[in-house]
C-alpha cells in the first residue's frame, strides 16, 4: 500500500468538488466500502507497477470521485499527479455485469446457468448513469459461484483498462502536455467538450488512442504472465476448456462490455473529425487490433493461437448479453461501422499523426520515452 502525504488527500479533494467530490470511503457502507477498497488496492498495485517499469515515472495518487458518470480523470496538481475515478463507472459496471450473470439466459456457457433466475426483470430504459439506474433497477448478484467468479474477473478487467489509461495519459506526458500547452487541467476518459480548431480535435484524438494501445499492451502482458502460472492453466469458470482461448475470449467481453455501458455505440462520419475522442466502437476495435498483435508477437505460440475467433466469441457473447438483460434484439451497428473503409483509414490516419508529430510535442513531457 503507498503512502502518501496528507497533503495529496486534500489536494485531491481539492481539486475534484468541481466534479462532484470526493467518495469519503468511510462513510459508505461496509460491503461496498470493501469493495471500493479492493479496486483501490488493485489499482495502487498497477501504478507500482507502472513505476518499477518506468523508473522515472513519480507517485501517483489514487482514488474515487463521487459523480454517477462513467468516467475517470487525470491530472497534476501542486506538482503531484492524480488520478480519479468515477463511482458511476464502479456501479455501472457492478450492475450489469452481476445482472447478466444472474440470469440464466446470460453466457450460458459459464458455470451451471441453472442456478439463476430465467425469469428476472428486464433493465428497463437503460442509460449509462448511475443515479438514473439505481432508481430504475436493484442489483442483482449470481448464485453460481463460478459465475460469481466470472463476474468478478469481467469487473477487474474493465476497470484496470481504465486505470491503465489515465496512468499512460501521465508516463507518456499527456497530462502535462494539455496542462502548459494547451492549457488543458484535467484528462477526462470521455467528455462533450471540442476544441475549438480540428487540428487540436485531432491531436487529442491521438493522445486518446495511445493511451487505449499502451492499456491493452498492459493487459494483455498481464494475461500473459497469468497464464504462465500452473495453477491458472485453466480458467476457475470454465474447467475444461483451452486457458489460452478462454482466457482470450472471456477478456475481451469484458472489453466489450465496458464500451457497450455508453449504450448502442454507431457513430456518424462527421464525428471522426468532431469529437476529440475517437467513436467508442473504433477505439473497441482498434483495441482488438493492439491485442491480436501482441498475442500474435509476443505469447509463447502466438501465431498458433486463435486469436480472432477467441475475440469474435468473447465480442459476441457481450452482446448476446446485453440484449438479454435489455430485451432487445442483438446489434453489430456500431462494430460493422468501425470495420468500414472511412473508419480504419481514419484510425491509421491517427496512428501516423502520433508517429509523426504528436509523439515529439509529448515526449519532453513523458518519462517512458
Amino acid at each position: 500500500m503507498p503512502i502518501f502525504r496528507s497533503a495529496d488527500t486534500k489536494i485531491f479533494r481539492r481539486e475534484t468538488t468541481r466534479f462532484g467530490g470526493p467518495l469519503i470511503r468511510k462513510d459508505v457502507p461496509p460491503r461496498g466500502r470493501a469493495a471500493y477498497n479492493d479496486i483501490a488496492e488493485r489499482a495502487d498495485d498497477l501504478i507500482a507497477q507502472a513505476r518499477r517499469a518506468v523508473k522515472r515515472l513519480p507517485p501517483i495518487y489514487f482514488d474515487f470521485i463521487h459523480n454517477p458518470q462513467i468516467n475517470a480523470v487525470a491530472f497534476r496538481a501542486d506538482g503531484r499527479y492524480f488520478i480519479g475515478l468515477y463511482t458511476g463507472l464502479v456501479f455501472m459496471l457492478r450492475l450489469v455485469i452481476g445482472r447478466m450473470l444472474a440470469d440464466a439466459n446470460a453466457f450460458p456457457s459459464v458455470g451451471d446457468p441453472a442456478q439463476e433466475r430465467s425469469d428476472i426483470e428486464l433493465l428497463q430504459g437503460y442509460i449509462p448513469n448511475a443515479e438514473s439506474m439505481s432508481q430504475k433497477a436493484n442489483l442483482s448478484s449470481p448464485q453460481n459461484d463460478l459465475r460469481r467468479a466470472y463476474a468478478e474477473f469481467l469487473t477487474d478487467q474493465a476497470i484496470m483498462f481504465y486505470v491503465g489509461h489515465e496512468i499512460t495519459h501521465i508516463s507518456h506526458g499527456h497530462v502535462d502536455y494539455l496542462l502548459e500547452k494547451r492549457d488543458i487541467r484535467h484528462s477526462f476518459e470521455s467528455s462533450g467538450t471540442k476544441p475549438d480548431r480540428d487540428e487540436l480535435r485531432f491531436e487529442r484524438q491521438c493522445l486518446e488512442q495511445d493511451a487505449d494501445r499502451r492499456s491493452i499492451i498492459s493487459r494483455i502482458d498481464s494475461l500473459r504472465v497469468t497464464l504462465a502460472r500452473p495453477e491458472n492453466s485453466h480458467m476457475p469458470w470454465a474447467p475444461k476448456a483451452d486457458g489460452v482461448s478462454r482466457l482470450l475470449r472471456d477478456w475481451n467481453a469484458s472489453l466489450s462490455i465496458l464500451f457497450r455501458l455508453f449504450g448502442d455505440v454507431r457513430f456518424s462520419r462527421t464525428e471522426l473529425t468532431e469529437a476529440h475522442y475517437p467513436p467508442l466502437a473504433m477505439r473497441r476495435i482498434y483495441s482488438e487490433a493492439v491485442a491480436s498483435w501482441e498475442v500474435h508477437h509476443v505469447w509463447d505460440g502466438g501465431p498458433a493461437i486463435p486469436i480472432v475467433k477467441a475475440f469474435n466469441e468473447g465480442r459476441t457473447e457481450a452482446e448476446e448479453a446485453f440484449a438479454t438483460i435489455l430485451g432487445e434484439p442483438v446489434t453489430m451497428v456500431g462494430i460493422e461501422l468501425a470495420k468500414t473503409k472511412s473508419a480504419r483509414e481514419h484510425t491509421m490516419a491517427l496512428q501516423d499523426y502520433w508517429n509523426s508529430t504528436v509523439i515529439e510535442r509529448v515526449r519532453p513531457y513523458s518519462y517512458e520515452f
